[in-house]
């Protein structure tokens, strides 16, 4: 049979955290400071409060001046010069895992800019970039998917949603058996958890990890949305869903609506969490509900330190803390 990779469960050991220096003023046409001061200080709480190195990319000397000036002095966090386009890592670098043999190995599918919405420059090539600089065993489909459309619990289950990984701006006319058949042919596979859709406004067509994640492997959290929340018919049959599937399922509050400085409503949601070594780093977005959902997700995480962090400025630009991470796990 042909190796498959293990990725493992986000709350298993990392060796370190990728993560990638917002740089692109077309990108972020009136935020880009405030989007790399977020960056920069995510990059130092995982690195202090996470007890995680983080391996950041930067774009070019000056670009790397810029992230030290924010980030300050860390003896926990490399510069690594390389071509990439934005920072959203989670999607444009390949899921990492372990090979039979316990080798670092990498997971690449097809990557088309979000359904063909965004084209930046070495979004696509930044994967095979990092899986040569690692040197680890690459594993490649044709299917068109995105880290941030797949939650996992390390055993082999797997959720995502239908809005996003059979859309027909990715994979035109393939069914859930084609995906699944996809996912069993590269990893460690059981069964993979179908969602209908993820978060209005979403401009990955609703990626998972804005709507629900394991905390452990057979609990997941997800929101519980109020009646005025604007994703309450979106979120409310999340939770039947999971139970179904025979999962333990927590909730975290909404909350509610949040906008763009200009007006744009943004995916708001307390899941897109990261959880490094000795932390989880949540998103708060400047309402009272913030302070709700930390203590909820640190009751699901009770030997690591739940930090929030301010990610408004971020999602301004399409995603926040999960997005913008992809860990390395640590070697067997």
């Amino acid at each position: 049979m042909k190796e498959r990779l293990r990725i493992p469960a986000e709350w298993e050991r990392h060796d370190c955290c990728w993560l990638a220096f917002p740089y692109l003023a077309a990108e972020w046409p009136s935020n880009l400071q405030a989007a790399q001061r977020t960056i920069a200080d995510l990059c130092r709480t995982i690195a202090d409060e996470g007890n995680e190195r983080v391996r950041l990319l930067v774009r070019d000397q000056n670009v790397e001046a810029v992230a030290r000036n924010l980030i300050g002095a860390s003896n926990d966090i490399d510069y690594v010069a390389a071509d990439y386009g934005d920072c959203w890592v989670r999607d444009t670098l390949p899921l990492l895992g372990h090979t039979p043999s316990g080798a670092l190995g990498a997971v690449g599918f097809r990557f088309n800019g979000w359904g063909r919405k965004f084209d930046d420059s070495f979004d696509v090539e930044i994967g095979r970039w990092l899986t040569d600089h690692l040197g680890a065993t690459l594993l490649e489909h044709d299917l068109v998917l995105e880290g941030g459309a797949l939650e996992f619990d390390g055993q082999g289950t797997f959720i995502t949603t239908k809005s996003c990984a059979l859309n027909d701006n990715r994979n035109p006319g393939l069914a859930t058996a084609d995906v699944e058949n996809a996912l069993r042919s590269l990893l460690l596979f059981e069964r993979l958890i179908w969602l209908e859709r993820g978060l209005n406004h979403d401009h990955t067509d609703g990626h998972v990890d804005m709507i629900a994640r394991f905390v452990n492997a057979d609990t997941v959290i997800c929101t519980h949305a109020g009646t005025n929340d604007p994703n309450v018919e979106v979120t409310r049959p999340i939770e039947a869903e999971l139970r179904q599937a025979g999962l333990t399922v927590r909730t975290v509050p909404s909350p509610g609506a949040v906008f763009a400085p200009d007006g744009a409503p943004l995916p708001a949601n307390y899941c897109n969490f990261y959880i490094a070594n000795e932390a989880v780093i949540v998103p708060f977005f400047g309402v009272p509900e913030d302070s709700e959902a930390r203590d909820e997700i640190a009751t699901a995480f009770p030997s690591r330190t739940v930090v929030g962090l301010s990610a408004r400025d971020l999602l301004w630009g399409g995603g926040a803390f999960h997005c913008a991470t992809q860990p390395q796990p640590t070697p067997r």
